[in-house]
């Protein structure tokens, strides 16, 4: 039936939305065909990542009218280029659904724009259909392999109490002494580093990450401020003081090791808030 595709879509949508992780977040884009008149846009499509390497996308090609999904899977090698991999299935709109007539693979390699243009990226994307390389396709236009250009948005993910409280921690162990503009910053640190491709996709991750917060040791005793949880919050939903820095130190309390790194790496100083120093 014509709906079996739209049925199996609807469940795999509904499966993910029950226990949304912590590290889901959403990507939309628009696909660029890359065709004999150069680029002309042709799929638009959304990305549910949840984690950071495995995602559900779902996509519509307005001009063979195809809606298609897949399951993805993303390389991280912590730069800003990564491939991705997708499996899944095409024309979920048919009567019928074929394993060979509508099994989808894809490739892509996906750049992150996010130091010039925050939450953004683009993708070189490859995407066939195993039959059109034997040839036993029916249908010429909708299996010929779609070579596209992509640009992306990536919001901000799914958190819960737990990442708000986890953030709130630490901030009050990192900057409970500082003006509250300057606990918002360390907030904020974390959540730039949330959207940035270099660092893991979660607050817990993020805080989490080895050699990154010399404060982790404490962390579980440490009791949130009130302060920190109102700065946690405002930080969570976008306040930005550290002007989009991913690196802060205190010059008075760092370590050898992170005086000589904040000495010759090759970062920007973004803004000095009380003690603290951001950079990007």
């Amino acid at each position: 039936m014509r709906s079996t595709g739209l049925i199996l879509l609807i469940t795999i949508v509904i499966c993910l939305s029950l226990a949304p992780p912590a590290s889901a977040y959403l990507q939309a884009g628009l696909n660029c065909k890359i065709g004999d008149q150069g680029l002309e846009p042709a799929v638009v499509k959304g990305n549910w990542w949840m984690t950071g390497n495995w995602g559900f996308g779902v996509g519509y090609d307005w001009e063979i009218e195809e809606l298609y999904t897949s399951i993805i899977y993303k390389e991280r090698v912590g730069s800003w280029l990564t491939r991705y991999y997708g499996l899944g299935l095409g024309d979920l709109t048919a009567e019928e659904l074929s394993l060979g007539e509508n099994l989808q693979i894809s490739a892509g390699l996906e750049a992150d724009l996010s130091k010039v243009f925050p939450g953004f990226s683009t993708a070189v994307e490859l995407r066939v259909n195993p039959s059109s390389l034997t040839g036993t396709s029916g249908d010429d236009k909708k299996s010929s392999p779609f070579i596209g250009l992509s640009l992306n948005y990536r919001f901000f993910g799914l958190m819960g109490d737990e990442d708000l409280y986890l953030l709130a921690k630490l901030i009050t162990a990192e900057a409970q002494g500082e003006p509250f503009e300057g606990q918002v910053a360390v907030g904020a640190v974390v959540m730039n580093r949330v959207k940035s491709s270099i660092f893991p996709n979660t607050i817990r991750e993020v805080i989490y990450q080895k050699n990154q917060f010399s404060c982790l040791p404490k962390l579980p005793q440490t009791v949130p401020t009130e302060s920190c949880l109102q700065a946690a919050e405002v930080a969570k939903k976008g306040k930005d003081p550290s002007k989009g820095a991913l690196y802060y130190y205190n010059p008075r309390l760092s370590s050898l090791e992170g005086l000589r790194f904040f000495a010759t790496a090759d970062i920007t100083k973004t803004v000095e808030i009380g003690n603290h120093i951001f950079f990007k």
